[in-house]
C-alpha cells in the first residue's frame, strides 16, 4: 500500500522538496531572494495546512501550484517587489556559469510571459508530466502541449534572433 505523503512529516517534505520550490520559483523570478522568499512562503503554507489537520492529495503539485501563485503575484506586482527588466544581467546561484549561451537562454526565458516561461521550467527543468503540469496550471493535457510547443517556439525564436 502506498504511503500518504501529506502524512509525512513536514521536515521531510521540506528536505524532499525545498531545492525544487526554490529552482522553480528562482527560473520564474530571476531572483534569488524574491525566490527564496516565495518558497518559504510556500512551506509556510504547507506547515499551516498541516497544522489544521487538512490533506492534501499530491504535496509536489500542491507545492507547485502555491509557488506558482506567489510567483505570479510578484510578478504582477512588479512595482512592489523586484522588476523583471534587467535581471538577466545579474548573477544567481543557480546561474553562475560564465557560457554566454547560458547567459542567453536566461535572457530569452526571462523574457517569455509567464504561462510560457512556467511551462518550459515545469518541464524542462523540474521534469514534471504533462498530466502534472496540467493539475499546477489548471488547463487541459492538450493545452498545456500546446502552450508547450508555443513557449519552445518562442524561445527558440529570440535565442536566434541575438
Amino acid at each position: 500500500m502506498e504511503t500518504d505523503e501529506s502524512q509525512k512529516p513536514f521536515t521531510e517534505l521540506f528536505e524532499q522538496y525545498k531545492g525544487r520550490t526554490y529552482d522553480f520559483a528562482l527560473r520564474m523570478l530571476g531572483d534569488p531572494q524574491a525566490a527564496s522568499d516565495v518558497a518559504q512562503d510556500a512551506f509556510l503554507r504547507l506547515f499551516e495546512h498541516q497544522q489544521n489537520h487538512h490533506r492534501i492529495g499530491d504535496v509536489k503539485s500542491w507545492l507547485f501550484i502555491v509557488a506558482r501563485n506567489l510567483c505570479l503575484n510578484r510578478i504582477r506586482n512588479r512595482s512592489k517587489y523586484v522588476s523583471l527588466d534587467g535581471l538577466e544581467d545579474r548573477p544567481t546561484r543557480a546561474h553562475t556559469a560564465a557560457d554566454p549561451r547560458q547567459r542567453a537562454l536566461r535572457r530569452a526565458l526571462l523574457s517569455l510571459d509567464s504561462p510560457y516561461r512556467e511551462t518550459i521550467v515545469l518541464k524542462a527543468y523540474q521534469g514534471f508530466t504533462y498530466q502534472e503540469m496540467a493539475e499546477i496550471l489548471g488547463k487541459t493535457v492538450p493545452a498545456i502541449r500546446s502552450l508547450l510547443y508555443k513557449a519552445r517556439s518562442m524561445l527558440r525564436d529570440r535565442l536566434e534572433s541575438e
